[in-house]
């Protein structure tokens, strides 16, 4: 079957230094690699957010209560205070590549607000022909209905539609979904897949 759509996913794909917790949890006194380590509590609350489902206050409100500690004053959003991401070139290209051929790209992505507000203002997705991020969509990967969501959106069968991401996780789910669906390594890697379904 011919491929109608490809969907790349943002953070390690499209994007380089978007991890925020080596700044952020240093930032709030935790001495922990990431929220889930600290309290799978915080973890869960900030899956809630990406899927829209809570707010950053009410993130921010469920820690306080989590973790009995304060929060350092900031204007405006903390989760965003350290979000430095950066555009990775050669996968730009291929994309670039691919819209040149006449395919529809585009991005299935776990965001929250504040990233999603500061990819909007770098012009970061200004590459794509639509972007799918989970706290609008109000569902996130690896769940199937994320998959199912955007294919419907862009009235194709899952197995017209080609996706990429750097966690297996996601990849396995879009495959489970009937999606064609590749682990992510670099550039290099996902040229030769693109070209193994004839997209380049």
């Amino acid at each position: 079957m011919n491929m109608k759509l490809c969907i790349f996913d943002m953070g390690g794909v499209i994007i380089r230094n978007f991890h925020i917790a080596p700044k952020l949890l240093p930032f709030l006194g935790l001495e922990t690699k990431t929220l889930q380590e600290y309290d799978p509590r915080l973890g869960a609350s900030l899956a809630l957010h990406s899927e829209g489902k809570i707010t950053e206050d009410e993130f921010w409100n469920y820690y306080r209560e989590i973790t009995n500690k304060k929060i350092p004053q900031q204007q405006g959003s903390l989760l965003g205070r350290f979000f430095t991401p950066t555009l990775d070139r050669p996968t730009v290209t291929l994309v670039e590549k691919l819209k040149k051929k006449n395919f529809r790209v585009v991005c299935g992505t776990n965001v929250i607000d504040a990233h999603f507000k500061i990819h909007q203002q770098l012009h970061q997705y200004d590459i794509f022909d639509k972007v799918y991020p989970s706290h609008i969509l109000g569902i996130a990967k690896p769940k199937l209905e994320f998959f199912h969501a955007i294919c419907e959106a862009e009235q194709v069968n899952p197995e017209e539609a080609f996706f990429t991401d750097d966690m297996q996780a996601n990849v396995d789910a879009s495959i489970q979904a009937g999606l064609k669906g590749y682990l992510y390594v670099d550039a290099e890697t996902l040229e030769c897949q693109l070209k193994e379904f004839k997209l380049l």
